[in-house]
């Protein structure tokens, strides 16, 4: 009997080898041929799942921003207050640096690339809606100012949390996980977060 393969597994496998070649060498690194040596695979078997480098790098930075998303909404299931849930946003840790490491590659690349546009608006996008749904929840909880419009506040999280992200990437050392999560306390402090553990 034919092996079974499979294929989003398989996809899921070339976007880790992608966001490693990524994180080495930065966009340029990552070519099919670099990549089906990596896996193991012939050109062939890699280009019948991605008919280009766009192709691999869009899916790979879906995957990461997908992934920042997931942690997001399963803190804000457990019940974490705002600035918890926020925190998986930023990079704290080796996998979420070097899924932001994917992300900044990706916007890197030229728009005149054909879908790219729709691609970095969509994770923009999805990002905007749950932070409007997280800032709502914080005002239901009293966490929140309720004067605040949250699509307003969104807004601004989204662009601290990218401010952030940037600094961290250009200034490594001098960005440690504490310091990347005070700075977010401080801006949402200043946005109306009042946690209720904490004197503001």
């Amino acid at each position: 009997m034919p092996r079974i393969v499979d294929h989003e597994q398989r996809r899921r496998g070339i976007a880790k080898v992608v966001s490693g070649l990524v994180l080495k060498g930065g966009a340029e690194a990552v070519t099919i041929r670099a990549v089906a040596e990596e896996c193991g695979y012939s050109t062939a078997i890699v280009c019948h799942y991605f008919r280009s480098k766009h192709e691999m790098l869009a899916y790979t930075q879906r995957m990461a921003w997908q992934r920042g998303l997931s942690r997001i909404r399963k803190a804000s299931r457990e019940g974490k207050d705002l600035l918890t849930c926020l925190d998986f946003a930023l990079p704290t840790t080796s996998q979420r640096w070097q899924d932001w490491h994917c992300l900044f590659a990706f916007w890197g690349q030229t728009p005149d690339i054909k879908g790219i546009e729709t691609e970095w608006r969509e994770s923009s996008t999805t990002s905007y809606d749950l932070f409007i749904d997280l800032i709502a929840a914080a005002q239901g909880r009293g966490e929140f100012d309720p004067a605040e419009d949250p699509k307003e506040v969104a807004t601004e999280v989204q662009a601290a949390i990218n401010g952030i992200a940037t600094l961290a990437a250009i200034q490594r050392p001098d960005w440690p996980a504490s310091r990347q999560r005070e700075m977010l306390r401080r801006q949402l402090v200043r946005l109306g977060y009042r946690p209720k553990s904490q004197t503001v």
